[in-house]
């Protein structure tokens, strides 16, 4: 049986579900091939066209005039750019913050070179002795990322991950001198 996905209904008779996944069955070839076009990344099309079928079950659109097939052809095509905007800016941010993070972190010599690989295996062997939860605490932190980033990253309350952090800081202070002496 052939569908107008021109002018099906969402809620159509026998039920909502069936009626979705007619439309869905119809429609996810052409909304699939189209991302994946745009996007150049057929993973991410996937994402995308399953975001785009989401919102037509969440919230089926109200104007039937234009069709349906050209309004999930609308909204796919939208969080399409989005999504290639969004890849745009990461990379503008990636390269930035990459490339002074080398200006600043490059080893001039092989002698500074030397030291900096030692540094970081004795940073790594000491993080390994922590408890999983503190080397997590203070990697996050390193990396950047805010307390309410690193709460929401390891299930934590807010206002826990300072004293947690403060702990972390000490307990690893405490095995790098321990290792120094070693």
């Amino acid at each position: 049986m052939a569908i107008d996905i021109e002018h099906a209904a969402v809620s159509e008779p026998g039920g909502q579900d069936e009626a979705f996944e007619r439309i869905f069955l119809a429609q996810w070839p052409r909304i699939h091939a189209t991302l994946t076009r745009l996007v150049g990344d057929a993973d991410e099309a996937e994402d995308l066209a399953l975001e785009t079928f989401w919102r037509l079950y969440q919230r089926p659109p109200r104007d039937r005039a234009a069709g349906l097939g050209g309004w999930l052809h609308r909204v796919a095509m939208n969080l399409g750019f989005n999504a290639l905007r969004a890849r745009r800016r990461r990379q503008g941010h990636e390269q930035t913050s990459g490339k002074a993070w080398l200006d600043a972190a490059t080893p001039t010599g092989p002698e500074e070179l030397a030291e900096a690989r030692a540094t970081g295996a004795r940073v790594r062997a000491v993080l390994a002795e922590l408890p999983e939860r503190e080397a997590q605490l203070l990697i996050l932190r390193h990396s950047g990322f805010s307390y309410q980033e690193i709460a929401a990253a390891l299930k934590l309350a807010p206002g826990s991950v300072g004293t947690l952090l403060a702990r972390a800081e000490a307990e690893f202070a405490l095995r790098w001198k321990q290792d120094a002496r070693a």
